[in-house]
């Protein structure tokens, strides 16, 4: 039995090597691509879940002046504790006042982050990227409340509205 030595072992070419080369950085590209949208997305859902707790948060802080309105024999629409209202006013509420101030635009409502994590319209944070924005419209019996929450994301521009109404409770 002889053995041939000079027989060629199988090789890849050139261009087989080119192609798997191709196909190999094509797959790391739709990834890589796969991984960075998967992370835009994540940074949007973060945001819209602060926006939906936001904007829920503006509705039962008015709610929760409506009861005590009720509680301490005022009017129920006395945002201010000025006194009975009717008509549709912008305002601002935050958690730790309760309290109801008027705003002209939605530029005096941008919202800024304390050092425990929580949103309030304080001038001694830095601003956040969320501004929130109460619109009261007072009617005979009712009040119509939207809590309105916008805010930017890399150039984007977003808005949430939650509504509800409040109804004149006190007998």
């Amino acid at each position: 039995m002889v053995i041939n030595k000079n027989k060629k072992k199988p090789a890849f070419t050139l261009i087989e090597v080119v192609v798997i080369l191709l196909i190999s950085s094509l797959g790391i590209m739709a990834s890589l691509s796969l991984a960075i949208r998967s992370a835009y997305f994540q940074n949007i859902k973060k945001d819209l879940v602060t926006v939906i707790f936001l904007a829920s948060e503006g509705a039962e802080i008015m709610a929760n002046i409506r009861d005590t309105n009720i509680i301490t024999e005022r009017d129920y629409n006395d945002w201010e504790w000025t006194g009975s209202y009717s008509g549709e006013t912008d305002y601002t509420v935050d958690y730790s006042t309760l309290l109801c101030s008027a705003v002209s635009s939605v530029d005096e409502t941008v919202l800024q982050q304390n050092d425990s994590g929580f949103y309030l319209h304080d001038t001694d944070y830095e601003d956040s990227i969320f501004s929130r924005m109460v619109v009261i419209q007072t009617e005979t019996d009712y009040t119509v409340v939207e809590s309105k929450v916008d805010w930017q994301n890399r150039g984007n521009s977003y808005n949430y509205v939650v509504e509800t109404i409040l109804y004149d409770l006190s007998f």
